[in-house]
């Protein structure tokens, strides 16, 4: 029997094998990357032994290919000099406060590494726009949860954690600690819940402009909108507003959604200053309502000395840190340590900035190949999609960009990436990118006259 079972992912490993040679292998494997997609934020472990098959497939099929594309290139590059940097540290680093966190930070990697792979691995499930529309849906047929999640947490009190499948699926949904702390729903960080739905929100005009024809697709989808925009807010992080602001005005360039942005926070700034003459049973529907948490948080702000903003001393101890060990960085999961021996301050755990974050753990040339290859992406794909204008507003291409705009946005004040449904999603959105400039390069060789 025992020997049965080892035979066991023997004879999977086969039939995959064999299964990756038919015609049908493609199908197959986009239906478990779709699957996977639809459970990534409620049921991480599931979603990804779908997406790794999905991943499997793609590779069996395409790996040969690899190293044709010069993107690819530039990962291997990036992967090799985050390999040499930790081997690096492991023989030099003498500081013995950090030794043994130095040793400990080859775990990091597989934050990096592997999801490189992905980024090639998923182009076949993304590479037309059929494909990503059907990817949108996916997306936001499985942040329903998460639409849940929040509802119940901050309306019906429902707090968790909540576990199942032996504690690997976790639904955190933490009671407010005070006043002032956002909603979570099932992540662990409101930060978190707030990246997911600020990336979600572009697909969520996608698909309520796309079906503005048919009424009750509308308003079903024009709900789903709205309860993503309100709860948005009431994370009450500052990062969220920003990413889906600055994002969307870059790529729509709209005046209407700049209008209803701007009036919306004038009725909100009105009702925070003049709620206190109202009678005490108005205040307390207003605040059950109204976000103004998030309003506290930016009139909160009295002292304008950068010296005492958290962020700007941490952004200056970072650089700092890279400037004493620029080549090879100091590792990962020393930040906390070294942060506080400089600042008396335990609390801070990274950088908050992904391309600091990259200089920081492996040095200033690693994090300055991933500095072009993001921006590099972001600007080709931006390019084609300007170009294109008369495709129309609906086209998916634009809200993609708007998607990841918002993703790497937030990463520049924040750092969710570790969170695994997150890095996930950030190199599903970086892979679809570049399917954008694959696509539009062979329109284009179509249109070159044959001899």
């Amino acid at each position: 029997n025992m020997r049965s079972l080892r035979e066991v992912p023997k004879n999977i490993l086969s039939s995959l094998l064999k299964f990756s040679n038919s015609r049908d292998y493609i199908f197959f494997g986009q239906i478990c990357f779709l699957v996977g997609v639809s459970l990534l934020p409620s049921a991480l472990p599931i979603s990804v032994f779908f997406l790794l098959i999905s991943i499997f497939l793609s590779l069996a099929k395409t790996g040969k290919k690899y190293l044709e594309d010069k993107w690819n290139i530039y990962l291997l590059i990036l992967s090799l000099l985050m390999i040499i940097s930790y081997v690096f540290k492991v023989f030099t680093i003498d500081n013995e406060e950090i030794v043994h966190l130095v040793n400990s930070s080859w775990i990091d990697l597989f934050n990096w590494l592997p999801l490189f792979l992905t980024f090639y691995a998923f182009q076949v499930y993304l590479s037309n726009s059929k494909q990503r529309i059907l990817f949108c849906k996916a997306l936001l047929l499985g942040s329903i949860p998460v639409i849940f999640s929040c509802v119940t947490q901050n309306w019906l009190n429902w707090y968790g954690p909540f576990t199942t499948f032996f504690g690997l699926i976790t639904w955190f949904q933490k009671p407010f600690e005070n006043p002032e702390s956002g909603i979570t729903g099932l992540f662990n960080n409101p930060n978190y819940t707030s990246y997911w739905l600020a990336t979600i929100l572009p697909f969520a005009f996608f698909v309520l402009i796309r079906n503005k024809s048919i009424k009750y697709k509308f308003l079903v989808y024009l709900l789903n909108l709205v309860l993503i925009f309100y709860l948005l807010i009431l994370t009450s992080s500052r990062n969220g507003l920003f990413s889906i602001s600055i994002s969307t005005l870059l790529v729509f360039s709209s005046k209407l959604i700049f209008s209803i942005i701007s009036i919306a926070f004038a009725v909100l700034i009105f009702i925070s200053f003049f709620k206190s003459f109202l009678p005490f049973h108005i205040i307390e529907i207003i605040d059950s309502v109204i976000p103004t948490k998030l309003l506290n948080k930016f009139f909160s702000i009295s002292e304008f000395n950068l010296n005492y903003l958290h962020r700007y001393d941490t952004y200056k101890n970072t650089i700092l840190f890279i400037i004493q060990k620029p080549f090879f960085g100091w590792g990962a999961s020393t930040f906390t340590i070294l942060y506080f021996l400089k600042s008396k301050i335990s609390l801070t755990t990274h950088t908050h900035n992904i391309f600091l974050e990259v200089a920081y753990n492996y040095g200033i040339f690693a994090s300055l190949l991933f500095t072009i290859f993001i921006l590099k992406l972001l600007y080709e794909s931006y390019k084609i999609i300007k170009i294109k204008n008369d495709i129309g507003i609906d086209n998916i291409n634009k809200f993609w960009l708007t998607s990841s705009f918002c993703s790497v946005i937030f990463h520049l004040n924040d750092i969710p990436y570790y969170d695994g449904k997150i890095n996930l999603l950030f190199w599903i959105l970086l892979s679809g990118l570049k399917c954008i400039i694959n696509e539009n390069r062979k329109i284009n060789i179509k249109k070159v006259p044959a001899g």
